[in-house]
């Protein structure tokens, strides 16, 4: 068994612990995503015995686990104290942290891509995102630099699909021909946006199952990038025979974690039955059809729906599934968009944004478009014809020193200098230029550095309108 991925963890639990922490992950599936087997455990939790063996767990003490309950059902944390006589408790409690630090580790590790454009621009959306999305939505979020897709469209029709993903139309082959344009493709994407490639992968509003050869692909992504990415999949029980190479895949090149999205109870206990605990310990299983998660599922895709305006749905209203500040490539039609994600609205119903659109027959013109897109699309400065305007979601409000703007999620105060105050009434008055803007300024306060600092912060932390709306 390999908890590679974890870190200095694996190195801190004994031999024992190692063995029990798949049979702790299992349990803790069968606990969300499986009412009946919920149920019996809280019936009898001291008697057990027989049905988590029946499920293929082995070794846990379900007294000590049950105690989690509140947390894994996501209704409340439960204090430390409680768990001081709970061993078994505390070791998942620490394996959790351990895989939380390896995703914000995962995070940190692409680095930065060749461009300073791109890098300023990513991080602006990313400090968008922030304000628009929350802190946790957006600490969960990626924010990878390139995604690629290796069909048109997904076998899977789930009603719930964020993307609202097109029917199967046509797979992307490993031929002799799309091997060779496959790894021309990485090497210019790798070209343009440097180690950041290494934090894609090679599905989108696709299932990558829906591809024979797409274990081929992934290995060429990771001969080139040194990552092999992760893989979410739909549809575990369709083609055993694929998805037991994708565990095996997986165990040879433990660089990250993949996922199985769970449709149903029925489809739970089949992976089950088919795969041991130690089969799936590289392998998250997402509970969709679980009350936990479905009812925090993104207001994207197929999955839109109104809301009373109650508070408490904000978050929903809110989340995304996007996960991508960057280049989105199909292979099949040979197309790319440059996305970022934002708050599912009416003109953004997928939960991102688009900030341009191309095709390419060659590696050349993709690489073509990701450089005229850096140099069109992502300024690192508002330029003297832009139009300053606050975030449409913002509420400002004007202070004695300045102004404040008020998301669903932050409070961003710029207050304590003598021009910030009239700075925000023109920014929100939203029909000046910059330089109008800097003009009517500089009559009644002279140090233009400290006005110019001002508006570069604004455009900085994505506050500014910047033109594409939701």
């Amino acid at each position: 068994m390999d908890l590679h991925f974890c870190g200095d963890f694996n190195d801190q639990i004994s031999t024992d612990e190692e063995r029990l922490i798949p049979h702790i992950k299992r349990f803790f599936e069968c606990a969300v995503g499986d009412a009946e087997f919920y149920a019996a455990v809280q019936e009898n939790v001291a008697g057990c015995g027989p049905l988590l063996q029946a499920r293929g767990i082995f070794g846990i003490d379900p007294v000590q686990l049950a105690a989690l309950f509140p947390e894994v059902l996501l209704l409340k944390e439960v204090p430390a104290a409680e768990l001081e006589d709970k061993p078994q408790a505390l070791l998942w409690r620490r394996y959790s942290a351990a895989t939380a630090r390896f995703r914000e580790d995962w995070r940190q590790r692409v680095g930065k891509t060749p461009s300073n454009r791109f890098n300023t621009w990513h991080q602006r959306q990313v400090n968008r995102c922030h304000s628009q999305l929350g802190k946790e939505t957006n600490q969960a979020i990626i924010h990878t630099t390139i995604v690629f897709e290796l069909s048109k469209g997904c076998s899977m029709g789930c009603p719930f699909c964020g993307l609202a993903a097109d029917r199967l139309q046509e797979v992307f082959m490993y031929t002799r021909e799309n091997a060779v344009f496959w790894q021309d493709i990485l090497n210019i994407a790798i070209e343009c946006l440097g180690t950041t490639v290494g934090g894609g992968f090679c599905y989108w509003a696709t299932e990558p199952s829906d591809n024979p050869d797409y274990l081929r692909f992934l290995d060429d992504f990771g001969q080139a990038t040194g990552v092999f990415p992760q893989t979410t999949t739909a549809a575990p029980l369709r083609n055993l025979a694929w998805t037991r190479k994708l565990l095996q895949f997986r165990r040879k090149h433990t660089t990250v974690v993949d996922r199985f999205s769970i449709l149903s109870t029925n489809i739970l206990r089949g992976v089950h039955k088919n795969f041991s605990a130690e089969d799936l310990l590289l392998t998250s299983l997402i509970l969709q059809h679980s009350d936990t998660l479905s009812q925090l599922m993104a207001n994207a895709g197929r999955n839109r729906k109104d809301f009373s305006g109650n508070a408490s749905e904000e978050s929903v209203k809110t989340h995304t599934i996007a996960c991508l500040t960057g280049y989105l490539v199909n292979m099949v039609e040979r197309s790319v968009r440059l996305i970022s994600p934002c708050p599912p609205s009416e003109r953004w119903p997928l939960g991102y944004r688009v900030y341009a659109e191309g095709n390419f027959s060659n590696a050349a013109e993709l690489g073509h478009f990701i450089g005229k897109t850096i140099e069109k699309c992502m300024p690192e400065q508002v330029a003297q014809d832009d139009i300053l305007a606050f975030r449409q979601d913002l509420e400002f409000t004007l202070l004695p020193e300045g102004f404040q703007l008020c998301s669903a999620y932050h409070l961003h105060k710029m207050a304590g200098s003598p021009h910030l105050a009239q700075l925000g009434r023109l920014i929100a008055q939203g029909n000046l230029t910059s330089s109008q803007v800097i003009e009517e300024i500089m009559v009644q306060h002279k140090d233009v550095f400290a006005l110019l600092s001002s508006i570069q912060s604004l455009f900085d932390q994505g506050l500014l309108e910047d033109g594409l709306g939701g």
